[in-house]
């Protein structure tokens, strides 16, 4: 881990041993277009003085050492981004650095703490309290992706405005912050209440943030939920994102991973963007005991759902009819209804024919349709439910079925999204 030393600007590599007992700054803020790179750090710092990014440089510095701090580090100058094996190691620790950190240091650049006009003596009038919040809620950086996990793991935070004067602490900071976030102001003062925290709610905080680079979308969020995975810039946001939710699965029971909304005909049950989980209401987890277990396979998600009998539920609530073809199947979790009550998600279900036998075996499989209807059950009416074992096709597997019917059905001719149903 590179660190730059707060007196003297340098960067010094430590290794792991290094850092044990080591006290560091970290810095959060949002990118300018006239940052200080790794190798200019290192370079003829002459012409570094009237950057605006020497300028950040600087000011972080010179704050993180009069708040007691020999070492800091920055995203824009302590990672070479030249160097692909550094960039993968910042991006799959970030969040340890910052929940490691001595201190989190928060740059809000475009929160100013005076009014536009100059008035009085000294030139400038400071802003009440409330405007300043005012300010605060619309700032820039709790719009940007890598900014969420900055917040949420640094055990000790100090917020500045544009001109790297302190910025209050308090309660009411962290009301107006929790607000604009929509994150748990219990986990805001308590980072280490995050594993509480299902993923569906986790997704939710970042389904309106955005990032510069389109992967990022999902690389942001690794040490959100404890996961590792290679840095592929090229890769493309879906596929970064369909990677970061197949390492989730990989260690959890959380079925609200399958509770987002999108616009689209069909789906897998893997969603395609964090945004699809921004209208998610509140969700909570069965117990493990209670919960199924589920893995991506080659041929489609496998998992046991709980398959409902609309006959027997009529026409409860918000279930539009559907026909015989299609099935209502319940998620193992709760979700928070407008009205204040607990019930059992649903989704809809469409078997595709097609992919229903390889080899002899006998598969029962189904692409997600309707995904953008929200359907609750109350827990009564979904006891004791009927369980099946059900493969359900992510968006290349559906492809790949598709286009095999077309080459080996040609009497259909072009296979429409019909033909694989019936």
């Amino acid at each position: 881990m590179w660190l730059l030393n707060t007196e003297t600007l340098t960067l010094k590599y430590f290794n792991e041993a290094q850092l044990k007992g080591l006290s560091f700054a970290i810095l959060s803020h949002t990118w300018g277009s006239d940052e200080i790179l790794f190798h200019e750090v290192q370079g003829d710092r002459a012409a570094l003085q009237d950057r605006a990014g020497w300028k950040k440089l600087t000011s972080f510095c010179k704050t993180a050492l009069a708040y007691g701090f020999g070492h800091g580090w920055m995203d824009t100058c302590c990672i070479d981004k030249r160097n692909s094996a550094d960039v993968t190691e910042a991006i799959n620790s970030a969040y340890m650095y910052y929940y490691d950190s001595g201190a989190c240091f928060i740059h809000l650049e475009d929160v100013h703490k005076y009014a536009d006009e100059a008035t009085g003596s000294s030139g400038r009038a400071e802003v009440t309290r409330d405007q300043l919040l005012a300010r605060v809620r619309t700032t820039r950086w709790i719009r940007r992706g890598w900014t969420l996990q900055e917040f949420i793991a640094p055990k000790r935070r100090y917020f500045f405005a544009s001109d790297w004067s302190d910025i209050e602490d308090g309660d009411n900071l962290l009301d107006a912050l929790a607000e604009s976030t929509r994150i748990s102001i219990d986990l805001l003062k308590d980072r280490d209440l995050l594993d509480g925290f299902c993923t569906a709610e986790r997704m939710k905080w970042a389904s309106r943030r955005e990032t510069t680079r389109a992967e990022d979308v999902a690389y942001c969020l690794m040490g959100m939920f404890k996961v590792n995975m290679p840095v592929l810039y090229g890769e493309g946001a879906q596929n970064a994102f369909r990677r970061l939710q197949r390492e989730i699965m990989q260690f959890s029971f959380d079925m609200t991973i399958f509770v987002w909304y999108g616009d689209y005909e069909s789906s897998g049950l893997l969603a395609q963007s964090p945004s699809d989980f921004a209208d998610t209401p509140l969700s909570s987890l069965w117990p493990p005991w209670d919960a199924s277990a589920y893995s991506l396979t080659n041929a489609g998600l496998s998992i046991s759902l709980n398959i409902i009998n609309q006959q027997e539920i009529g026409e409860y609530g918000c279930c539009a009819k559907s026909d015989g073809n299609i099935l209502l199947a319940t998620l193992q979790c709760d979700v928070l209804t407008p009205e204040g009550q607990w019930e059992v998600p649903v989704i809809y279900l469409e078997p595709v024919m097609s992919a229903n036998t390889a080899r002899g075996r006998r598969w029962k499989t189904y692409r997600r349709i309707r995904c953008a209807e929200r359907i609750t059950l109350p827990p009564k009416l979904v006891e004791g439910g009927h369980y099946e074992d059900l493969v359900v096709l992510q968006d290349e597997q559906y492809e790949f079925v598709r286009r095999a019917k077309e080459k080996h059905i040609p009497s259909s001719g072009m296979a429409s999204r019909m033909d694989l149903t019936m």
